[in-house]
Formats: C-alpha cells, structure tokens, sequence
C-alpha cells in the first residue's frame, strides 16, 4: 500500500509529457531552442490523443509508472468492457511511450502484456471497420444537393471536391492556403506543409486537373468560383461562412468540415452508407483505381508510401466487381 501511495503521488506531482511542452521535462540539461525542437517532435493531435488514453488509464485506478501486471490487467479489463483491439493498441503505446519520455523501464513489451494482447486478438474479430468509398456517382449526388447559389452552397462545392481529387484527410484539407496554391493551365498545385505522415516539414504537393469545358463538375473551377465570391484574397481557403453571410477571419476546424459534411449527405439521402469524411479519399482511390490508373499515378495524389497501407484504401462494394476470376472460356 505504501509503494502504491508513493507511485500515486508521483504521478500527482510529476508532469504528463502529454502537456503541452512536457516531452522535454526528463531531459536535463537541453538548451530552449533543443527543447522546442523536441516539443516539436509530436504532433498536436497524438498529445491529445495520448493525453486522453493516460486519463482512460488512470480513471480506471492505474498508476505510473506502471508494473506489467498493472497493464495486463488494465487491458484485460477494457477488453471485458467491449474496447476494440486497435483501441487497446493504442493505450498500450501510449503507456510505453509515458515510460519512455520519463526514462524508466517501459513494462508494455513485456511477455505477460505481449501475450494478453495476443489473446484479446485471437478472441475478437480484429478486422477493422473502415470508412466507405465514396464513389464517384454518390460524389455528384452530394453535390447535386448543395445549393450553388449561397456561399454555403460555393465553399461546401469546393470543399468536397478538392477533398475528393486531392485525396485529402480532412485536416489536411481545412489548412489550405491561398499562399498554397499555384495556378496553372492545366489546374491547380497544392503546398501541403504537413499531414499525419509528413511531420518533419518537407514540402509536399498535390496537383489537381482541371477537366474538359462542359464536365459537370471541375474541383479546379469550383474553387475559383468560390474564391471569387468570398473575396479571398490571404490566408485559409476555407472559412466560416456567418448567416449574414460575413466570412470569417481563421480556418474551418476539421470537425466543422464532418458536420457540413453529414448536413450534405442527408440531404442528398445517404446517409445510411456510413459515409465519413475520410470517404473522400478513399473514394479517389478505389475510383481511380478501378478506372484503371496504376499504383504510381494514384501515390502520386494520395501521398502513400507504404503499399499494404494503400491497399487497404481500395474498397471495392460489391465483392464480384473487376474480379480476378472471371475467366471461363479457352
């Protein structure tokens, strides 16, 4: 009882390294400018996300640093409770990596927490629930349900489209600059400054087509036409659009593109397919790809690297469609 106590009050006055800045308390001796450059390590988003799998942990009476008997049963428990194996993944690694920023002994990959894990795996159905496609044709059914005729209707138009043609993750999409875009005949290039796997600042872009005179939606000429009615001339691409119909100052938030999102899909009448924004993109690619463009052209949008990882992005719904045995003649 007197160890847990002391390792309670550790955990009270020692900083989370999931603070802001944090990540750098158990290094001694780093000048300000190293420490920065540390912070600046991990993204906003896995410190939050991390952040809230240490407040799941610790909610649940667990305390750092933590034995590998405290994580086996820690996971063992949240497995009992329904969380998904992915989810349980990811509350290991973020308590591996609360040991590691703290220098001390991390318990996760122990064998008592390797082989739980294990178990929860082979006693749950792992595969995991992914994001439809959002094709083509439920593509132009969104659109045909904005209304042209508002800014809503204008920026909602663009949005989706570049989404769309740029394979864009939502939080890629909303931090588009005019300062990022270059215009040429033939479309548009995109700067992107970072994304979920790009954090250490290299410059990537994306170019977007613009289509033939007549195609009944262009993603390039969308965003000119949004652009010219806002009258946006510096900073975010996408803003808040106010009910007097005042642009905003800042970005749209990525929550706000899922809402507008979801406000769309019911009004074109789908949202039973369980479409989310990250539909877009995997929409681009099983699009793409089942029109027959190759690996290399479909990277060169969608940014991956990795080819186990993007081909899970090709989600074909009807399982007989472009199938690999549909040969029966000599």
């Amino acid at each position: 009882m007197t160890q847990r106590r002391s390792q309670q009050h550790l955990v009270t006055r020692r900083p989370s390294p999931y603070d802001q800045g944090a990540v750098t308390a158990p290094v001694a001796g780093l000048s300000r400018e190293a420490r920065r450059l540390l912070s600046e390590s991990v993204s906003p988003n896995t410190v939050r996300g991390m952040r809230s799998d240490l407040r799941v942990y610790q909610k649940a009476g667990g305390v750092l640093p933590a034995t590998e008997i405290d994580i086996a049963n820690f996971l063992s428990a949240q497995n009992r409770r329904g969380k998904k194996p992915a989810t349980l993944e990811r509350y290991a690694n973020s308590l591996h990596m609360w040991h590691r920023y703290h220098n001390v002994p991390s318990p996760v990959k122990t064998m008592a927490v390797r082989s739980v894990m294990r178990g929860i795996k082979k006693s749950r159905d792992t595969r995991q629930a992914s994001a439809p496609a959002l094709r083509l044709r439920e593509l132009h059914q969104l659109l045909d349900a904005q209304d042209g005729d508002t800014l809503y209707g204008l920026r909602d138009s663009a949005m989706f489209l570049l989404s769309f043609y740029g394979a864009f993750r939502r939080s890629e999409v909303v931090v588009i600059a005019l300062e990022d875009l270059e215009w040429r005949p033939e479309g548009v290039i995109i700067t992107l400054h970072y994304s979920k796997t790009n954090r250490s600042g290299r410059i990537e872009t994306k170019s977007i087509m613009r289509a033939p005179p007549g195609t009944r939606y262009c993603p390039v000429t969308m965003l000119e036409n949004w652009l010219a009615a806002s009258g946006i001339r510096k900073g975010a691409v996408f803003r808040a659009v106010t009910r007097r119909g005042r642009i905003g100052a800042g970005r749209m938030s990525a929550n706000t593109l899922a809402v507008r999102m979801r406000q769309g899909l019911e009004a074109a009448g789908l949202t039973e397919e369980g479409y989310s924004p990250h539909s877009f993109r995997a929409g681009f690619i099983t699009e793409a790809y089942m029109r027959g463009k190759s690996d290399v052209q479909i990277k060169r949008v969608s940014g991956h690297r990795d080819q186990r990882t993007f081909e899970k992005y090709i989600r074909i719904a009807d399982q007989f469609e472009n199938h690999g045995g549909d040969f029966f003649s000599l």
